[in-house]
Protein backbone atom coordinates (compact mmCIF):
# COMPACT_ATOMS: atom_id res chain seq x y z
CA UNK A 1 0.00 0.00 0.00
CA UNK A 2 1.33 3.50 -0.78
CA UNK A 3 2.06 5.72 1.99
CA UNK A 4 0.19 8.09 0.11
CA UNK A 5 -3.28 6.81 0.20
CA UNK A 6 -3.31 7.08 3.63
CA UNK A 7 -5.29 10.42 4.21
CA UNK A 8 -7.96 9.87 1.69
CA UNK A 9 -8.29 6.29 3.08
CA UNK A 10 -9.17 7.16 7.03
CA UNK A 11 -11.13 10.23 4.84
CA UNK A 12 -13.19 7.70 3.41
CA UNK A 13 -13.93 5.86 7.05
CA UNK A 14 -14.93 8.77 8.89
CA UNK A 15 -17.44 11.41 8.46
CA UNK A 16 -16.94 14.99 10.16
CA UNK A 17 -13.10 13.79 10.66
CA UNK A 18 -9.96 14.63 9.63
CA UNK A 19 -6.83 12.85 9.64
CA UNK A 20 -5.22 16.24 9.13
CA UNK A 21 -5.67 17.54 12.83
CA UNK A 22 -3.30 17.10 15.60
CA UNK A 23 -1.33 14.04 14.55
CA UNK A 24 -0.67 12.88 18.31
CA UNK A 25 -4.70 13.06 18.97
CA UNK A 26 -5.73 11.18 15.69
CA UNK A 27 -3.12 8.50 17.11
CA UNK A 28 -3.67 8.04 20.88
CA UNK A 29 -7.12 10.20 21.47
CA UNK A 30 -7.16 12.94 24.25
CA UNK A 31 -8.63 12.52 27.13
CA UNK A 32 -7.20 16.16 29.12
CA UNK A 33 -5.98 15.89 32.86
CA UNK A 34 -8.49 12.67 33.27
CA UNK A 35 -7.24 10.44 30.44
CA UNK A 36 -6.97 6.55 31.85
CA UNK A 37 -3.67 5.26 30.38
CA UNK A 38 -3.88 1.75 32.51
CA UNK A 39 -6.39 -1.39 32.13
CA UNK A 40 -7.51 -2.54 35.67
CA UNK A 41 -8.20 -6.09 35.88
CA UNK A 42 -9.78 -7.84 33.04
CA UNK A 43 -11.75 -4.83 32.40
CA UNK A 44 -11.23 -3.52 28.84
CA UNK A 45 -13.70 -0.91 28.70
CA UNK A 46 -12.42 2.16 27.51
CA UNK A 47 -13.27 5.76 27.07
CA UNK A 48 -13.79 7.68 23.55
CA UNK A 49 -11.78 10.16 24.02
CA UNK A 50 -9.08 8.29 24.77
CA UNK A 51 -9.17 6.19 21.50
CA UNK A 52 -7.26 6.57 18.06
CA UNK A 53 -9.14 8.37 15.23
CA UNK A 54 -10.04 5.18 13.29
CA UNK A 55 -11.85 3.64 16.15
CA UNK A 56 -13.65 6.98 16.91
CA UNK A 57 -14.78 7.55 13.41
CA UNK A 58 -16.91 3.92 13.93
CA UNK A 59 -17.83 5.00 17.47
CA UNK A 60 -19.74 8.21 15.58
CA UNK A 61 -22.35 6.00 13.68
CA UNK A 62 -22.94 4.24 17.20
CA UNK A 63 -26.29 5.90 19.30
CA UNK A 64 -28.00 5.24 22.54
CA UNK A 65 -31.22 4.28 23.22
CA UNK A 66 -32.87 6.38 25.98
CA UNK A 67 -36.67 6.65 27.02
CA UNK A 68 -38.05 9.28 26.35
CA UNK A 69 -38.71 11.83 29.17
CA UNK A 70 -37.05 9.47 31.33
CA UNK A 71 -33.64 8.72 30.34
CA UNK A 72 -33.37 11.92 28.01
CA UNK A 73 -35.56 15.13 28.18
CA UNK A 74 -36.04 17.77 25.79
CA UNK A 75 -36.07 21.05 27.09
CA UNK A 76 -35.00 24.41 24.72
CA UNK A 77 -33.95 22.53 21.62
CA UNK A 78 -31.94 20.38 23.25
CA UNK A 79 -31.96 17.16 24.46
CA UNK A 80 -30.77 16.69 28.86
CA UNK A 81 -29.49 13.52 29.99
CA UNK A 82 -30.64 11.78 33.27
CA UNK A 83 -27.92 12.29 35.53
CA UNK A 84 -28.55 9.38 37.95
CA UNK A 85 -25.56 7.81 38.50
CA UNK A 86 -24.39 4.05 37.69
CA UNK A 87 -23.13 4.37 41.27
CA UNK A 88 -26.61 5.19 41.90
CA UNK A 89 -28.17 2.56 40.27
CA UNK A 90 -26.75 -0.53 40.67
CA UNK A 91 -25.49 0.18 44.67
CA UNK A 92 -21.72 -0.33 43.39
CA UNK A 93 -19.31 -0.22 46.28
CA UNK A 94 -16.35 2.69 46.60
CA UNK A 95 -13.86 1.93 43.48
CA UNK A 96 -15.76 0.30 40.97
CA UNK A 97 -15.08 1.92 37.49
CA UNK A 98 -17.12 4.73 36.39
CA UNK A 99 -19.42 4.62 38.79
CA UNK A 100 -19.58 8.43 39.21
CA UNK A 101 -20.66 8.31 35.42
CA UNK A 102 -24.22 9.05 34.54
CA UNK A 103 -26.12 6.32 33.08
CA UNK A 104 -29.29 6.57 31.13
CA UNK A 105 -29.39 4.48 28.06
CA UNK A 106 -31.08 1.14 28.19
CA UNK A 107 -29.16 -0.26 24.88
CA UNK A 108 -27.48 0.29 21.88
CA UNK A 109 -27.98 0.50 18.04
CA UNK A 110 -25.97 1.51 14.71
CA UNK A 111 -26.62 3.37 11.77
CA UNK A 112 -26.35 0.72 8.84
CA UNK A 113 -28.03 3.27 6.46
CA UNK A 114 -28.84 6.69 5.90
CA UNK A 115 -32.04 6.20 8.00
CA UNK A 116 -31.74 2.74 9.15
CA UNK A 117 -30.59 1.44 12.73
CA UNK A 118 -29.97 -2.21 14.02
CA UNK A 119 -30.07 -2.80 17.43
CA UNK A 120 -31.05 -6.01 19.08
CA UNK A 121 -35.14 -7.28 19.18
CA UNK A 122 -35.16 -6.77 23.03
CA UNK A 123 -34.78 -3.37 22.90
CA UNK A 124 -37.99 -2.82 20.98
CA UNK A 125 -41.17 -4.27 22.19
CA UNK A 126 -44.57 -4.41 20.77
CA UNK A 127 -47.73 -3.18 22.83
CA UNK A 128 -49.14 -6.50 25.17
CA UNK A 129 -52.53 -7.81 24.75
CA UNK A 130 -53.50 -5.55 27.64
CA UNK A 131 -52.47 -2.57 26.20
CA UNK A 132 -55.29 -2.53 23.79
CA UNK A 133 -56.75 1.22 23.69
CA UNK A 134 -52.39 2.03 22.93
CA UNK A 135 -50.90 3.28 19.96
CA UNK A 136 -49.45 0.64 17.75
CA UNK A 137 -46.33 1.07 16.59
CA UNK A 138 -45.88 -1.81 13.75
CA UNK A 139 -47.53 -3.93 11.99
CA UNK A 140 -47.03 -7.42 13.27
CA UNK A 141 -43.16 -6.85 13.14
CA UNK A 142 -42.42 -7.57 16.89
CA UNK A 143 -43.44 -10.29 19.12
CA UNK A 144 -43.88 -9.31 22.96
CA UNK A 145 -40.93 -8.87 25.23
CA UNK A 146 -41.48 -11.23 28.17
CA UNK A 147 -40.39 -10.03 31.28
CA UNK A 148 -37.05 -11.10 32.64
CA UNK A 149 -37.35 -14.52 34.40
CA UNK A 150 -35.20 -13.38 37.46
CA UNK A 151 -34.57 -9.85 37.73
CA UNK A 152 -37.64 -7.40 37.16
CA UNK A 153 -34.88 -4.41 36.56
CA UNK A 154 -33.55 -6.08 33.72
CA UNK A 155 -36.79 -5.93 32.01
CA UNK A 156 -35.49 -4.38 28.75
CA UNK A 157 -36.88 -2.15 25.80
CA UNK A 158 -39.38 -0.02 25.01
CA UNK A 159 -42.13 1.04 22.66
CA UNK A 160 -41.46 2.13 19.16
CA UNK A 161 -42.67 5.54 20.06
CA UNK A 162 -41.00 5.88 23.59
CA UNK A 163 -37.24 5.67 21.97
CA UNK A 164 -34.98 8.48 21.08
CA UNK A 165 -31.56 7.53 19.57
CA UNK A 166 -29.12 9.63 20.33
CA UNK A 167 -25.91 9.76 18.92
CA UNK A 168 -22.62 11.87 21.04
CA UNK A 169 -23.72 10.62 24.57
CA UNK A 170 -19.88 10.03 25.51
CA UNK A 171 -16.43 11.79 27.04
CA UNK A 172 -15.22 13.69 24.20
CA UNK A 173 -11.63 14.62 23.28
CA UNK A 174 -10.35 16.84 26.24
CA UNK A 175 -11.89 14.92 28.47
CA UNK A 176 -15.48 16.02 29.27
CA UNK A 177 -18.97 14.77 29.04
CA UNK A 178 -21.65 16.60 27.68
CA UNK A 179 -25.16 17.06 29.91
CA UNK A 180 -26.40 17.45 27.08
CA UNK A 181 -26.87 17.64 23.13
CA UNK A 182 -28.37 19.48 20.17
CA UNK A 183 -31.58 18.07 18.80
CA UNK A 184 -29.96 17.31 15.69
CA UNK A 185 -27.96 14.37 17.48
CA UNK A 186 -31.59 12.72 18.71
CA UNK A 187 -33.69 10.70 16.75
CA UNK A 188 -37.36 8.95 16.82
CA UNK A 189 -38.40 5.67 16.17
CA UNK A 190 -40.64 6.19 13.25
CA UNK A 191 -40.86 2.36 12.32
CA UNK A 192 -39.67 -1.50 12.74
CA UNK A 193 -38.85 -3.33 9.73
CA UNK A 194 -37.41 -6.36 10.39
CA UNK A 195 -37.74 -8.06 14.31
CA UNK A 196 -36.62 -11.27 15.96
CA UNK A 197 -36.70 -12.53 19.13
CA UNK A 198 -39.09 -15.58 20.46
CA UNK A 199 -37.19 -18.81 19.90
CA UNK A 200 -34.74 -17.65 17.33
CA UNK A 201 -31.73 -14.55 16.39
CA UNK A 202 -32.44 -11.86 18.60
CA UNK A 203 -32.10 -8.56 16.45
CA UNK A 204 -34.47 -5.26 14.99
CA UNK A 205 -34.11 -3.05 12.42
CA UNK A 206 -35.69 0.36 13.05
CA UNK A 207 -36.19 3.27 10.50
CA UNK A 208 -35.63 6.53 12.12
CA UNK A 209 -37.87 9.48 11.59
CA UNK A 210 -35.50 11.49 9.24
CA UNK A 211 -32.29 11.08 7.55
CA UNK A 212 -28.91 11.09 9.24
CA UNK A 213 -27.09 13.58 7.25
CA UNK A 214 -23.45 14.20 9.13
CA UNK A 215 -22.67 10.32 9.73
CA UNK A 216 -21.68 7.51 7.79
CA UNK A 217 -23.13 4.07 8.30
CA UNK A 218 -21.27 1.17 9.75
CA UNK A 219 -20.74 -1.17 6.96
CA UNK A 220 -21.63 -5.46 7.92
CA UNK A 221 -20.09 -8.56 6.69
CA UNK A 222 -23.32 -9.56 5.24
CA UNK A 223 -22.64 -13.48 4.71
CA UNK A 224 -19.96 -13.53 7.99
CA UNK A 225 -17.65 -14.82 5.57
CA UNK A 226 -14.32 -15.45 7.36
CA UNK A 227 -15.85 -15.42 10.97
CA UNK A 228 -14.19 -18.17 13.27
CA UNK A 229 -12.92 -18.97 16.37
CA UNK A 230 -9.81 -16.73 17.43
CA UNK A 231 -11.06 -13.55 15.42
CA UNK A 232 -9.74 -10.75 16.93
CA UNK A 233 -12.89 -8.44 18.09
CA UNK A 234 -14.02 -5.38 19.37
CA UNK A 235 -17.26 -3.77 20.41
CA UNK A 236 -18.48 -0.27 20.73
CA UNK A 237 -21.67 0.81 22.77
CA UNK A 238 -22.72 1.66 26.40
CA UNK A 239 -22.20 -0.69 28.73
CA UNK A 240 -25.20 -0.40 31.78
CA UNK A 241 -26.34 2.70 29.94
CA UNK A 242 -22.56 4.65 30.26
CA UNK A 243 -21.30 7.17 27.69
CA UNK A 244 -20.43 5.41 24.92
CA UNK A 245 -17.03 2.99 25.58
CA UNK A 246 -14.77 0.99 23.59
CA UNK A 247 -13.91 -2.64 24.41
CA UNK A 248 -11.24 -5.07 22.66
CA UNK A 249 -8.77 -7.55 23.63
CA UNK A 250 -11.48 -10.19 22.73
CA UNK A 251 -12.23 -13.29 20.22
CA UNK A 252 -14.75 -15.24 19.06
CA UNK A 253 -14.78 -18.26 21.28
CA UNK A 254 -17.27 -20.61 19.64
CA UNK A 255 -18.71 -19.86 16.02
CA UNK A 256 -20.36 -22.62 13.48
CA UNK A 257 -21.36 -25.06 16.27
CA UNK A 258 -24.30 -24.56 19.40
CA UNK A 259 -22.76 -23.97 22.75
CA UNK A 260 -24.76 -25.25 25.59
CA UNK A 261 -24.78 -24.51 29.22
CA UNK A 262 -26.23 -25.01 32.51
CA UNK A 263 -28.61 -22.73 33.82
CA UNK A 264 -28.75 -21.41 37.29
CA UNK A 265 -31.45 -24.44 38.27
CA UNK A 266 -29.06 -26.67 36.62
CA UNK A 267 -30.11 -27.85 33.74
CA UNK A 268 -29.12 -27.54 30.14
CA UNK A 269 -30.03 -24.70 27.62
CA UNK A 270 -28.34 -23.46 24.36
CA UNK A 271 -26.65 -20.60 25.28
CA UNK A 272 -25.43 -20.18 21.84
CA UNK A 273 -27.02 -21.68 18.47
CA UNK A 274 -24.44 -22.10 15.76
CA UNK A 275 -26.86 -21.21 13.13
CA UNK A 276 -27.47 -17.71 13.90
CA UNK A 277 -25.00 -16.38 16.55
CA UNK A 278 -21.75 -16.84 18.10
CA UNK A 279 -19.86 -16.73 21.40
CA UNK A 280 -17.25 -14.32 22.53
CA UNK A 281 -15.14 -12.99 25.57
CA UNK A 282 -15.87 -9.62 25.38
CA UNK A 283 -16.09 -7.33 28.25
CA UNK A 284 -19.81 -5.74 27.76
CA UNK A 285 -22.50 -5.33 30.03
CA UNK A 286 -26.40 -4.66 30.37
CA UNK A 287 -26.93 -1.87 27.87
CA UNK A 288 -24.72 -3.09 25.26
CA UNK A 289 -27.53 -5.03 23.60
CA UNK A 290 -27.63 -4.08 20.34
CA UNK A 291 -23.94 -2.67 19.90
CA UNK A 292 -21.98 -3.75 16.98
CA UNK A 293 -19.00 -6.11 17.18
CA UNK A 294 -16.57 -5.77 14.76
CA UNK A 295 -13.99 -7.54 13.13
CA UNK A 296 -10.07 -6.22 14.93
CA UNK A 297 -8.82 -6.75 11.56
CA UNK A 298 -11.08 -5.51 8.89
CA UNK A 299 -13.48 -3.21 10.80
CA UNK A 300 -16.44 -4.53 9.35
CA UNK A 301 -19.38 -5.29 11.61
CA UNK A 302 -19.74 -9.27 12.78
CA UNK A 303 -22.29 -9.34 15.27
CA UNK A 304 -25.73 -7.89 17.25
CA UNK A 305 -24.50 -8.22 20.96
CA UNK A 306 -27.87 -9.64 22.68
CA UNK A 307 -26.88 -11.42 26.00
CA UNK A 308 -24.05 -12.41 28.50
CA UNK A 309 -23.62 -13.80 31.72
CA UNK A 310 -23.89 -11.55 34.91
CA UNK A 311 -22.20 -8.10 34.87
CA UNK A 312 -22.78 -7.79 38.60
CA UNK A 313 -22.38 -9.86 41.65
CA UNK A 314 -22.53 -8.70 46.05
CA UNK A 315 -19.66 -7.48 46.80
CA UNK A 316 -18.59 -9.68 50.28
CA UNK A 317 -16.55 -6.71 50.99
CA UNK A 318 -18.85 -4.30 51.24
CA UNK A 319 -22.28 -5.55 52.30
CA UNK A 320 -25.43 -4.39 50.70
CA UNK A 321 -23.33 -2.88 47.77
CA UNK A 322 -22.02 -4.71 44.46
CA UNK A 323 -19.12 -4.94 42.53
CA UNK A 324 -18.46 -5.70 38.70
CA UNK A 325 -18.16 -9.65 37.96
CA UNK A 326 -14.92 -10.45 37.04
CA UNK A 327 -14.33 -13.93 35.61
CA UNK A 328 -11.26 -15.87 35.44
CA UNK A 329 -12.12 -18.11 32.54
CA UNK A 330 -12.21 -16.33 29.28
CA UNK A 331 -15.73 -17.16 28.16
CA UNK A 332 -17.31 -20.46 28.01
CA UNK A 333 -17.64 -21.76 31.08
CA UNK A 334 -20.39 -24.64 31.24
CA UNK A 335 -22.19 -22.82 34.16
CA UNK A 336 -24.14 -19.61 34.23
CA UNK A 337 -22.87 -17.41 36.71
CA UNK A 338 -18.90 -18.79 35.96
CA UNK A 339 -18.51 -16.83 32.72
CA UNK A 340 -20.26 -18.74 30.04
CA UNK A 341 -19.33 -15.49 27.48
CA UNK A 342 -21.47 -12.97 25.86
CA UNK A 343 -23.67 -14.15 22.84
CA UNK A 344 -23.63 -11.95 19.71
CA UNK A 345 -26.74 -12.33 16.73
CA UNK A 346 -24.61 -12.60 12.90
CA UNK A 347 -24.62 -9.57 11.91
CA UNK A 348 -25.77 -11.47 8.09
CA UNK A 349 -29.59 -12.15 9.75
CA UNK A 350 -30.40 -8.76 8.83
CA UNK A 351 -28.51 -8.51 5.91
CA UNK A 352 -31.53 -8.69 3.66
CA UNK A 353 -32.71 -4.95 4.71
CA UNK A 354 -29.70 -3.42 4.73
CA UNK A 355 -28.81 -0.81 1.41
CA UNK A 356 -25.66 -1.47 -0.32
CA UNK A 357 -23.96 2.08 0.24
CA UNK A 358 -21.15 3.85 -1.10
CA UNK A 359 -18.93 3.49 2.49
CA UNK A 360 -19.49 -0.11 1.68
CA UNK A 361 -17.94 -0.26 -1.28
CA UNK A 362 -15.27 1.81 -0.32
CA UNK A 363 -14.38 0.11 2.79
CA UNK A 364 -14.33 -3.26 1.12
CA UNK A 365 -11.80 -1.71 -1.89
CA UNK A 366 -9.82 -0.68 1.62
CA UNK A 367 -9.63 -4.55 3.01
CA UNK A 368 -8.50 -5.60 -0.81
CA UNK A 369 -5.39 -3.19 -0.78
CA UNK A 370 -4.56 -3.37 3.02
CA UNK A 371 -4.83 -7.61 2.04
CA UNK A 372 -7.45 -7.85 5.32
CA UNK A 373 -5.61 -6.35 7.67
CA UNK A 374 -7.14 -2.76 7.49
CA UNK A 375 -7.04 -1.70 11.04
CA UNK A 376 -2.83 -2.37 11.34
CA UNK A 377 -2.34 -0.97 7.91
CA UNK A 378 -4.46 2.10 9.26
CA UNK A 379 -2.65 2.50 12.66
CA UNK A 380 0.90 1.66 10.97
CA UNK A 381 0.18 5.27 8.91
CA UNK A 382 -1.30 7.60 11.81
CA UNK A 383 1.67 6.28 13.97
CA UNK A 384 4.21 7.28 11.11
CA UNK A 385 2.78 10.14 10.69
CA UNK A 386 2.75 11.22 14.32
CA UNK A 387 6.40 10.44 14.55
CA UNK A 388 7.30 12.47 11.66
CA UNK A 389 5.58 15.86 13.64
CA UNK A 390 7.89 17.65 15.74
CA UNK A 391 7.86 17.12 19.64
CA UNK A 392 6.93 19.94 21.48
CA UNK A 393 9.39 21.71 23.36
CA UNK A 394 9.41 20.37 27.45
CA UNK A 395 10.08 23.37 29.84
CA UNK A 396 11.09 22.14 33.40
CA UNK A 397 8.29 23.43 35.99
CA UNK A 398 6.18 25.08 33.56
CA UNK A 399 2.02 24.90 33.90
CA UNK A 400 -0.21 26.10 31.55
CA UNK A 401 -2.91 28.13 32.40
CA UNK A 402 -6.66 26.00 33.15
CA UNK A 403 -9.69 27.15 31.74
CA UNK A 404 -12.49 26.35 33.86
CA UNK A 405 -14.97 23.67 31.61
CA UNK A 406 -18.13 25.02 30.23
CA UNK A 407 -21.35 24.13 32.37
CA UNK A 408 -22.48 22.23 30.22
CA UNK A 409 -19.99 19.63 30.58
CA UNK A 410 -18.57 18.11 33.14
CA UNK A 411 -15.33 16.34 34.01
CA UNK A 412 -15.97 11.81 35.62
Amino acid sequence: MKKLTLIPMILALAAGASAQGDPQTDLRGDCGLYRQVSIYGADNREEYCAKDLVLRSLADSVAGLFSDNRGVTERNGRFYFSQRTLGEKQSLSAGQRFSGQPAPAFCTGFLVSEDLIVTAGHCVKDHHKDEARAPRDHRRACQENPHHPENPRLDQGDYCENIRFVFGFRKDLGGTIPRSVPAGNVFRCKEVVKHSLAGGPDYTVVRLDRKVSDRLPLVINRTNSGLAENNGLFVIGHPSGLPLKIAGDARVTAAGRDVTVNNRMGLPIIWSNGGYSFLTNLDTFHGNSGSPVFNLKTLLVEGILVKGDNDYEDDPASPGEQRVSTFTRLGGAPNMGAGAGEVCTKVSQVADRVPATEREAQLLEMNRRAKGDLYKRLLDGLLERANAMPRPMFIPNYVPPQKDPPRELQFV
